[in-house]
């Protein structure tokens, strides 16, 4: 109930300071737009923690709202948004009543050459959403491998000063915060993790730019000692006919040792089709070179779109260790008629901490049916069947199957 109380109390305040500087935006041409949510979802999981030993089998109705307002002018911008879930799990142990919120809150102003942007959130996760694979859409690296039935809360901001904004030298400072604590049967410590940075960029001609930055971070989890970061960066791109290259090189001071990289890579924009491939080399915090890569790759289709990435990187994974992380996607989408369509997901990776060479396995596989009601309303139909094995705790599997009605409304004033 307290803790109720406290997410209530932030998205208060999140929505009475929006609501004061609201007006100072919308003096400028009133351009409003709101969006609205509305899902509601049934759902069977086998295993829905994917732990070892399996979790009991449960049956979960979930109804979610959404509203989002954007206001964009001249001189600044506004986003407020927010997100709550209503469940009803089959099984006892599992949370009932609201869950998952999500707020959030953005905004930018605009003056001659510059900008600055504050940027606020707090979102709630139930664990068992986030065990497994789940693959950052930007850096292709798994975002969130937890274990335990409890939950995990987050709360921070960004704030972020541009300069030189159309000019051919520019630059920026950046500074977050990020908290992260966990309540229920979770093992995982809270943590505390702070991040400031800033960077130039500098236009040698109108087709190549020269960027360098520097970044400090800390990562404070509880009841062990802070561990600090120190990342300069160094990089140049030129724009091509068909595309762009690009080089980079970078050093991170940590408390294990120090990792240093080299990268290069290209950009292939074609008519139906775009490639991005980048190869490199890091020196671990052990001293041992691994090959980094990266490939990316879109294909329109006469009515879909083909997608592939695979990525190897060295990074600072779980509680700030170095991490080499391997992971691999492909979806295909195809419309089947006007109403009807079809979605697939592949995902794969596989992770292995440098020090201790502890190694962690985990794949996913989607198979998703959409069909529009009406301008508004659809209904989604799917299975999700994730896999994962970790040293010392052996296999285990999770089978989802789902039915999703939803709807979603644009409106301007």
């Amino acid at each position: 109930m307290k803790k109720t109380r406290r997410i209530a109390g932030t998205a208060a305040g999140l929505a009475l300071f929006a609501l004061v500087a609201l007006p100072l935006a919308a003096q400028e041409d009133g351009g409003l737009r709101f969006n609205f949510g509305l899902s509601a979802r049934v759902e069977a999981i086998t295993n829905p923690g994917l732990s070892t030993p399996a979790d009991p089998d449960t049956t979960r109705l979930t109804s979610r709202l959404s509203f989002g307002l954007t206001d964009s002018t001249r001189v600044g911008s506004i986003a407020l948004s927010a997100a709550g879930s209503l469940s009803s799990d089959s099984d006892e142990d599992s949370p009932d009543g609201l869950i998952d919120p999500d707020f959030r809150l953005s905004l930018k102003r605009i003056g001659a050459s510059s900008s600055v942007e504050l940027a606020a959130f707090l979102r709630e996760n139930d664990l068992d959403t986030l065990r497994g694979l789940v693959l950052d859409p930007v850096t292709g690296g798994v975002t969130e491998d937890v274990i335990g039935d409890g939950t995990q809360r987050s709360t921070g901001g960004t704030l972020t000063f541009d300069f030189g904004t159309d000019g051919p030298w520019g630059g920026s400072l950046t500074a977050g915060l990020t908290d992260t604590t966990y309540s229920g049967t979770t093992p995982e410590a809270d943590t505390l993790r702070t991040n400031l940075g800033g960077s130039l960029r500098f236009a040698l001609n109108p087709a190549t730019e020269v960027t360098a930055s520097l970044t400090w971070s800390r990562y404070d989890e509880a009841g062990a000692t802070p561990r600090d970061t120190l990342r300069p960066e160094l990089g140049i791109r030129r724009e091509l006919p068909s595309g762009f290259a690009l080089a980079s090189a970078f050093a991170e001071d940590t408390e294990d040792g120090t990792r240093s990289g080299l990268s290069f890579g290209r950009n292939w924009a074609l008519p139906d089709s775009a490639l991005t491939l980048r190869l490199g080399l890091t020196r671990g915090v052990t001293g041992d070179l691994s090959p980094t890569a990266a490939l990316d790759w879109q294909q329109d289709l006469p009515r879909g779109n083909l997608t592939a990435s695979l990525r190897r990187d060295v990074t600072a994974g779980d509680g700030d260790a170095e991490t080499t992380a391997t992971t691999a996607s492909l979806g295909l989408s195809q419309t089947l008629s006007p109403l009807g369509s079809v979605r697939f997901g592949l995902t794969a990776s596989e992770s292995e901490a440098t020090t201790t060479a502890a190694t962690t396995r985990s794949a996913a596989f989607s198979a998703t049916y959409s069909h529009s009601l009406t301008q508004d309303w659809a209904l989604d139909a799917g299975a999700t069947h994730r896999i994962r094995q970790e040293d010392g705790l052996g296999n285990a599997t999770s089978d989802t199957i789902f039915l999703e009605l939803r709807r979603a409304v644009e409106w301007r004033p």
